[in-house]
């Protein structure tokens, strides 16, 4: 399969989703990403007006994270969130599910939760954050085959974010996983897609998730992984050949 760079940077997501970015940061972040050519960039619902000045017009789509980081509102809640980022400029939608409710067996619930932020999202894409790293395979499993039924547009392996309570769970939580992605996409439609997040730093990871499985990459650090590919590749790389 060969990778081409222009497809490689639209195929990322360059997020600034922490707590404390000031508008500045936002602004900067933003710039970066538009000078990277990444396809996407992803902010938390406060920083979607601001961030819709500056990318809205491009062709890059700009993405809000509902429910984020735990997934634990009321669906009521994400809707609401769902609606204003809209009506702020986003393009796209990241929610975190009802994990524990998925862990409870509550299928009906998790379904209900997300149809109801599909639905806010007017034909925008939703992408479905399941949380692996707390999940079992039958767990991860069950989760897409629910994202699915409900409508999303894509199923997204984590947050990203680390937590007290994570470390509870796990004592080596890891966002990203391969045998995820080669799960996931197994139980996936082909139609389906999947992006992989949380601790994708390093390009011969991020390229060995794509040939896994992953058609899009949650990342921090979109503009130095273009870079790298870049002066690595050039205008692009034939995924088959690099070794596993």
């Amino acid at each position: 399969m060969i990778l081409k760079l222009a497809d490689f940077k639209k195929r990322l997501e360059y997020s600034l989703c922490q707590q404390f970015p000031s508008e500045d940061d936002v602004r900067e972040f933003c710039e970066r990403a538009l000078s990277a050519g990444v396809g996407v960039v992803c902010v938390n619902p406060v920083n979607v007006a601001l961030a819709s000045k500056i990318v809205g017009g491009t062709d890059m789509e700009l993405s809000s994270n509902v429910g984020f980081p735990f997934g634990s509102h009321r669906t009521e809640v994400k809707v609401l969130e769902t609606r204003l980022s809209v009506e702020d400029g986003a393009t796209q939608i990241d929610m975190v599910i009802d994990v524990g409710a998925l862990r409870s067996g509550n299928d009906a619930h998790v379904e209900e939760d997300i149809g109801a932020v599909v639905e806010a999202a007017e034909g925008r894409t939703v992408k479905t954050i399941i949380e692996t790293w707390v999940l079992t395979d039958e767990e991860k499993s069950r989760a897409c085959r629910i994202a699915e039924r409900a409508g999303a547009g894509l199923v997204k392996t984590t947050t990203g974010v680390r937590t007290q309570y994570l470390l509870q769970v796990t004592d080596e939580p890891r966002g990203a996983v391969l045998e995820d992605v080669v799960l996931m996409r197994k139980v996936l439609s082909p139609h389906m897609r999947i992006k992989a997040s949380g601790g994708i730093y390093m390009l011969d990871f991020a390229l060995r998730l794509m040939r896994a499985g992953a058609d899009q990459l949650g990342v921090s650090r979109g503009d130095e992984l273009a870079r790298e590919f870049g002066r690595r590749f050039g205008d692009g790389v034939d995924l088959d050949t690099l070794s596993a």
